[in-house]
């Protein structure tokens, strides 16, 4: 009985790890990209999933970067008809094939959770924690702190409470709109790195019980130092052909080191 037990379990991870393999998602498309099944044609967009029943039709001067759940990442951009086992031919070569294929499996998560529940990545409400970016616990290299938040229905107006923590001094705003933009010449950023940010619907919340995000305001010089620790991982993203603007929104959005 033990025997027989095995062996389905067995069964049943290879049967789950084969169905996977023959799934990739859309990471990044470029150009009139066209996802084919059964003879019907459909615009192929980020989060789409091709398995072995489709064919991607490739224009000239297109690009597609289709990932699998392991990590890994393929670019296709030769103009042609392709089916999934064409598109594995397509493989990058990765310099930093752990941190990279990390990035890609929480990518892969994500968009499968996204196509899931009809959400973007991030940006789904979770009781009273309205913050989305930057996120918590990040570094920012930059003059101008730009704090985002997701609005609520039916509420207009919304007080955003801004903390130095090496003053305890505490910043006040009111504004009816999901996004803030302030300058690092502003009083409350002097003698202070590190600071506190919280968004409330409530004018006189108690500031002690409100859930917070942090940030540290670094210089251009320690920003440069800390994405050397992503260089390998930077090189990945070029081969792939992303944007030298799209990377710094991958190192902020997901290594919380911002510029």
């Amino acid at each position: 009985m033990a025997k027989l037990s095995f062996r389905l379990v067995f069964f049943l991870l290879c049967v789950q790890f084969i169905g996977a393999q023959d799934t990739l998602c859309v990471y990044k498309s470029k150009g009139t990209l066209l996802l084919e099944n059964n003879g019907k044609l459909k615009p192929i967009k980020k989060g789409d999933f091709i398995d072995k029943y489709h064919l991607v039709n490739v224009p000239p001067h297109a690009e597609l970067t289709a990932i699998d759940n392991s990590g890994n990442a393929y670019l296709v951009n030769v103009h042609g008809k392709y089916s999934f086992k064409n598109i594995l031919n397509f493989k990058i070569k990765q310099k930093n094939t752990s941190f990279t294929a990390s990035y890609f499996k929480h990518i892969w998560n994500e968009l499968r959770s996204t196509s899931d529940e009809k959400a973007l990545i991030a940006g789904v409400f979770r009781g009273d924690l309205l913050m989305l970016s930057p996120n918590d616990s990040c570094k920012m290299a930059s003059s101008k702190i730009t704090l985002k938040w997701q609005t609520l229905e039916n509420t207009e107006l919304y007080y955003v409470f801004l903390k130095n923590i090496e003053t305890d001094e505490i910043l006040k705003i009111e504004t009816n709109g999901s996004q803030l933009a302030l300058f690092d010449d502003a009083p409350i950023f002097y003698d202070g790195t590190r600071f506190e940010w919280a968004v409330s619907i409530e004018a006189f919340p108690n500031l002690d019980n409100i859930p917070y995000f942090s940030f540290e305001l670094i210089d251009r010089n320690q920003y440069e130092e800390e994405k050397a620790n992503y260089k390998d991982f930077i090189l990945d993203l070029k081969s792939m052909n992303v944007s030298a603007k799209e990377i710094e929104t991958i190192l902020c959005e997901t290594y919380r080191l911002c510029k």
